[in-house]
């Protein structure tokens, strides 16, 4: 009984949408827009934040490394010997791993005579244990690949197999050149490890340091790793945290001479760094897109009042004939429920296309992105929210359609009359909409402002006429004295191009916020204490040519010279903030300082000039910066930065033709513009803005189709009011007034109580902003200036309509 009633209800409901097909059509439509979007973000949520990683017990997991906060050092690796001591000192970690603290970083693969770049990350033999991963063939690292004299290997991220091997199994027992060390591939991950992110292969910590014959390079591969913990069973964050700090003086004997201590060991959970700072992006993305929705919603339940406004004679015949009023409101949520169900199958198939295009536009920064598919959780998901969406879109109208006076709906003189209820609810709607579109506008301003500022910040650099040329140098080059002879001469050679403005060799690859950093340093004359509230400093090797070829203005003294070398007096460059700091007041020409604490061997540097702040290393978060001559330190440089308006290709081809001049065993990789460089870390704000926009520009056109949608209907139902009006005296201008006062009032309301929800939520937008307040004037000012001018379009065709009724005509109707 109960199906055969389900049944006629839905065939009856079916035959009376068909008879109004542009409602059903707009409905679907409308809701379908909505629900797309929210099923695809549910999807990158789900994907990124919700699922499980691919690791055992990751309640347990942990990464850990140090902070010096009174020098703003946030983030300072553990070494080898750090991680040895916790392993065998510790009683509440299970496991002990590292992984290179910058990692994923870039080198050199060849294989069948092609090279490319390769994403690789070091890591002692403990990592995929502790991680508690297996593979997907072969093996994994172990210890006993982590020593000296062991042979090279290298296990495979699964996205790499794919490319690179077409995923073929003889992939195992391959042997490819990285730095032109033999490795022998020995396993391939599953495709969600994915630790560091973006890692195409791992190889052990002593395996990476047989790539380079340089000490300095060598010791840094065993010192600059991050901790990878497992807690045991039943320990708590906290204990484990309690005891690393307790464990730190143990950790600060180990320190070599002069080097920093009193650091604090810091763990984090490895789900919250796995996902880093896209949680507070994807959820208020996540929220914009439920407030279209929710627009959306509103606007189909202002299209069902409207309808069911017209249907009032039937559902009083209905009425008359023996329908009660449950079953008039069961009729009418079975029409919804149709109408829901329709565009919740559009919205699910709009899905699978929508979602691949937001994954290939998605920043490449965004973690976990071969986990995002439109899987049972996301079906679930969208089964929910069509249940969702069919109460809130359909049960309101619903019970205000079936609330009826028989004898008043029978009459002929309540014809084209509105219940005074039926009003209300739809002003409440129309209000509403307007409200959560000058919401998700007033976002969507204060992202596009932050990015413009971001986009707007001065680097400070000639970004415009930077090129970025790396190097590829053989294990011959392994010899400092040999790399730095052919980087000057290659320096030299690109110089008498007359194309190529200046040239200059460097060791940092731009705005990647990866180099030598100095955590603490003194200046001569500091105590200790003072010492150790000394700013963190980026730390760059430069050549003489340096700010010449990036046109670093020189606030005083000197820059470095050729005779800047070995043997000579020791000497410095400090930023303009890191001299004021240290300085303050004084002229830092002519003042010592060197890197540790005042007990630090490290020799004094004398400053010879200050420079104009620049951000070469972070585009977001600028940091002081000691510039020191590469000559009287102990790295070298293996790329070069060109000053140049010449185009790309062409200073490809010249920069190919010297390098094969001097040696053909040096390749040249892909050369990039600083533009292109730049590209990289505005990314995810521009993703973040533009999706937020998308999402403003539906809401806010949606608020004004329901504003249209509603105001005309007003008018279509007070024809013969305004009839009269005109009858007794009203011109078109005093009836298109009235109805524009109207429309302007309810958007007012509207814009009102956005106004105040936007002052509210957008400070939940903090941490996604720079440089931009979450109550910025102008972000919610240029909002409420776009949605006058939209309502005012949205008025302007009902406002129109009332000014031409025709008085004599609805006269005679009576």
């Amino acid at each position: 009984m109960m199906l055969d009633t389900l049944w006629r209800d839905l065939r009856l409901a079916c035959r009376g949408l068909s008879r109004a097909p542009g409602f059903a059509v707009a409905a679907v439509l409308t809701l379908a827009v909505g629900m797309t979007g929210l099923i695809s973000m549910f999807a990158l949520v789900e994907g990124v934040l919700l699922r499980p990683l691919p690791v055992r017990d990751q309640a347990r997991l942990f990464v850990g490394w140090r902070a010096l906060p009174e020098a703003g050092a946030r983030h300072w690796p553990f070494k080898t010997t750090d991680l040895a001591l916790l392993r065998n000192e510790s009683r509440l970690l299970e496991g002990v791993a590292g992984v290179g603290y910058n990692d994923p970083g870039a080198v050199v693969v060849s294989e069948g005579g092609a090279a490319a770049y390769l994403r690789s990350a070091r890591v002692t033999g403990e990592f995929f244990d502790v991680l508690g991963v297996q593979p997907l063939l072969g093996r994994r690292l172990t210890p006993r690949d982590d020593v000296s004299g062991a042979e090279n290997v290298l296990v495979l991220a699964h996205g790499l197999w794919q490319r690179r091997h077409g995923g073929t199994r003889d992939v195992l027992g391959r042997r490819v050149l990285i730095n032109e060390q033999p490795f022998t591939v020995v396993g391939v991950m599953p495709p969600d490890v994915d630790h560091p992110h973006q890692v195409e292969a791992w190889m052990t910590v002593a395996a990476m340091q047989t790539t380079t014959e340089n000490p300095t390079w060598k010791n840094a591969m065993a010192s600059e790793l991050n901790l990878l913990a497992r807690l045991r069973p039943g320990v708590t964050a906290a204990q484990a945290g309690a005891e690393l700090r307790a464990l730190a003086p143990q950790l600060d004997a180990l320190r070599d001479p002069g080097d920093f201590r009193g650091t604090i060991p810091i763990l984090q959970s490895f789900e919250e760094f796995a996902v880093g700072d896209v949680r507070l992006a994807l959820l208020t993305l996540f929220g914009a897109v439920g407030l279209v929705l929710l627009i959306a919603s509103a606007n189909v339940a202002n299209l069902l009042l409207v309808r069911g406004e017209s249907r009032k004679s039937e559902f009083a015949v209905r009425a008359a004939l023996g329908a009660g009023r449950r079953r008039l409101v069961r009729q009418l949520l079975t029409e919804s429920s149709v109408l829901v169900l329709a565009a919740s199958v559009v919205a699910v198939a709009s899905t699978r296309l929508v979602l691949p295009l937001l994954l290939r536009v998605a920043p490449d920064g965004l973690p976990r992105l071969e986990a995002i598919h439109v899987d049972t959780g996301v079906v679930l998901f969208s089964v929910l929210l069509g249940l969702l969406v069919a109460s809130l879109a359909g049960l309101t109208p619903a019970f205000a359609s079936a609330r009826l006076d028989l004898t008043s709906s029978l009459r002929d003189t309540s014809r084209g009359s509105t219940g005074s209820g039926t009003r209300r609810g739809r002003r409440v709607l129309i209000v509403a909409q307007v409200a959560l579109a000058v919401t998700l506008v007033s976002a969507a301003g204060l992202l596009t402002r932050s990015l413009l500022r971001l986009q707007d910040v001065g680097v400070r650099l000639a970004s415009d006429r930077l090129v970025y040329v790396p190097l590829a140098l053989p294990a011959t080059y392994a010899d400092r004295d040999r790399q730095q002879r052919f980087i000057t001469d290659l320096v030299s050679q690109l110089e008498t191009i007359p194309a190529i403005e200046a040239a200059t060799p460097i060791n940092v690859v731009p705005f990647t916020g990866i180099g030598w950093d100095v955590p603490t340093f003194t200046a001569e004359g500091q105590a200790a204490e003072r010492a150790r509230t000394n700013p963190t400093l980026n730390l760059e090797e430069i050549h003489p040519n340096y700010f010449d070829t990036f046109e670093v203005a020189l606030v005083r003294g000197r820059a470095f010279t050729e005779f800047d070398r070995e043997g000579t007096t020791l000497v410095a460059i400090v930023s303009d903030d890191a001299a004021r700091r240290t300085w303050p007041g004084e002229d830092p020409i002519g003042k010592r300082l060197k890197m540790g604490p005042p007990d630090s061997p490290d020799p004094w540097r004398t400053v010879v000039g200050v420079t104009a702040p620049t951000r070469y290393r972070e585009l977001r978060e600028p940091r002081a910066t000691l510039y020191l001559p590469a000559a009287q330190m102990l790295g070298a440089a293996r790329d070069v930065v060109l000053r140049t308006s010449a185009p790309l290709s062409l200073v490809t081809q010249l920069v190919a033709s010297r390098v094969r001049a001097l040696d053909p065993a040096v390749q040249v990789m892909p050369p990039r513009p600083f533009s292109d460089l730049l590209d990289e870390p505005l990314a995810r704000p521009r993703f973040n803005s533009a999706l937020i926009a998308v999402f403003g520009a539906a809401g806010l056109g949606l608020a004004a189709l329901g504003l249209y949608a509603a105001m005309a209907a007003s008018v279509r139902q007070r024809r013969r009011e305004i009839g009269v009006r005109i009858a007794v005296g009203a011109t078109a201008r005093d009836v298109r007034r009235l109805v524009l006062g109207e429309g302007a009032r309810l958007v007012g309301l509207g814009a009102m109580v956005g106004l105040t929800l936007a002052l509210v939520t957008t400070r939940a937008l903090r941490g996604l902003l720079y440089e931009v307040q979450p109550l910025d004037p102008i972000a919610l000012a240029s909002a409420m200036g776009l949605l006058m001018v939209v309502a005012g379009i949205a008025l302007y065709i009902p406002t129109r309509q009332a000014g031409r009724v025709d008085p004599v005509t609805m006269l005679r109707a009576e």
